[in-house]
């Protein structure tokens, strides 16, 4: 009797099977690393738009109330200010709240600014 040279039709099926199961395991983590990216890249965008409209509203003279706008393309903010408190020398401590959103993400984002007394 000859001695055997390769590998069995049983030995090639298992092998299949666990390449088949190897490669799944793969292609099922590399998705949920894409959507995780792409949640993260939509997060990006919204905290940038409330930096830059944050930035924005703090060059021109803030007065209590609320105002709301378009940023970029589908971005909408909505910012509340809230007087809290009147300080030493007459400065005031005013609230800042807002929310920006694009389609159906929302984000909230809150501050304090100090604003000096008028001289």
């Amino acid at each position: 009797m000859r001695a055997q040279q390769g590998f069995t039709l049983l030995e090639m099926l298992a092998a299949l099977a666990i390449l088949a199961l190897c490669s799944t395991v793969l292609l099922v983590a590399f998705g949920q690393a894409a959507r995780a990216l792409q949640q993260v890249e939509r997060s990006d965008r919204l905290s940038l738009a409330a930096r830059s409209v944050l930035d924005e509203q703090g060059d021109g003279p803030l007065t209590p109330g609320r105002s709301e706008g378009q940023w970029a393309a589908g971005i909408h903010w909505q910012l509340d200010v809230r007087p809290l408190h009147r300080l030493a020398g007459g400065a005031r401590l005013l609230r800042l709240d807002l929310t920006v959103s694009e389609a159906h993400r929302l984000a909230h984002f809150s501050t304090l600014r100090v604003l000096g007394a008028a001289r």
